[in-house]
């Protein structure tokens, strides 16, 4: 899967990824009573802690992929830093320490959470084999994707509160950036402004940014199909 948006929780989480390593140098200066601030030290630290570097650039990598176990392994990662830390207040008992290991541990859980929930998300999540368009029977939702002049039919093949994946038919090119969306059941048509996060072989993850007719937008339509019981394969 291609990745064409990352959302600020990613963005942050790499940040954070970085952080936690400029944490653990300032842990260490403090203990040995060093200036925390010195860019000479901290290069000095990342040599010497090879192992905390090569775990965070596996997690920045898993992150940026969008895997599932990137979150679990954004915890673990957290997590050892944590014990590094703690460790370093044991031998030193400074509640400098303490406190920004406390600080520190309440940033990385609720990061992690926001990652997970945003890894659930449909548009991260096909739902359907790289070559096999999934089968909905009489339960198949169509939409039409608008880019500039450009009209793209397909199905949805995941779909949540905030965006949707879809299956694009016989499309010689994917559309990408902004899009206009149209879903058309029972009578009704529903409409809703997006972009294009991710693709993949033929299909397309939108996320919904704002709903043109709020009667008619995509959580409405959202809300009626989740009413009568229509949930992705």
């Amino acid at each position: 899967m291609r990745f064409l948006r990352r959302s600020a929780v990613v963005r942050n989480i790499l940040l954070f990824c970085f952080l936690s390593l400029f944490f653990l140098s300032i842990v260490n200066s403090l203990f040995s009573g060093t200036s925390a601030l010195n860019l000479e030290s901290f290069l000095t630290f990342l040599t010497a802690n090879k192992n905390n570097v090569a775990l965070s650039l596996i997690t920045v990598f898993t992150v940026v992929r969008g895997l599932k176990i990137s979150s679990y392994l954004f915890l673990a990662f957290c997590a050892f830093i944590i014990i590094q830390s703690i460790t370093v207040f044991i031998q030193d008992f400074n509640k400098i320490i303490l406190g920004l290991t406390f600080l520190y541990s309440v940033v990385a859980y609720n990061l992690f959470l926001f990652l997970k929930l945003e890894l659930d998300e449909p548009f991260y999540n096909p739902q359907y084999p790289n070559n096999i368009m999934p089968s909905f029977e009489n339960k198949a939702l169509p939409v039409v994707i608008k880019d500039g002049g450009k009209n793209y039919i397909g199905h949805l093949t995941n779909w949540g509160k905030n965006g949707f994946y879809c299956k694009l038919i016989n499309a010689t090119e994917i559309p990408t950036g902004k899009i206009e969306v149209e879903v058309g059941y029972e009578g009704y048509l529903f409409q809703a402004i997006g972009t294009i996060v991710t693709t993949r072989r033929g299909g397309i993850g939108v996320k919904i940014n704002r709903n043109p007719v709020p009667e008619l937008g995509w959580p409405d339509f959202y809300g009626i199909i989740s009413e009568l019981g229509l949930k992705p394969c």
